[in-house]
C-alpha cells in the first residue's frame, strides 16, 4: 500500500472582517500521494496562500487537521 504524503481533513479557514466572519474554506479535504503534483488556482483574496501556509504548518486553521507523512 502506498502511504499518503500529506492529508488535510475538514479544514476551515476564514478571517474577521468589520461586517463579521468571512469564511474562505469549509470542510476542505485533500490527500496527496507520492509523485503527485497539485496546483491551487483562484482569484485574489480567496485564501490560496493561507491554505498553503496551513498545509505547511505555518498558520493554524480554525478547524480540521493536517498530517504529513502519517
Amino acid at each position: 500500500m502506498i502511504a499518503v504524503v500529506l492529508e488535510a481533513r475538514q479544514i476551515t479557514l476564514g478571517y474577521a472582517r468589520a461586517t463579521g466572519w468571512q469564511s474562505v474554506l469549509e470542510g476542505f479535504d485533500l490527500q496527496l500521494m507520492p509523485g503527485e503534483v497539485v496546483s491551487v488556482l483562484g482569484p485574489s483574496g480567496v485564501g490560496k496562500s493561507s491554505l498553503l501556509r496551513v498545509l505547511a504548518g505555518l498558520q493554524t486553521a480554525h478547524g480540521g487537521s493536517v498530517s504529513v507523512l502519517g
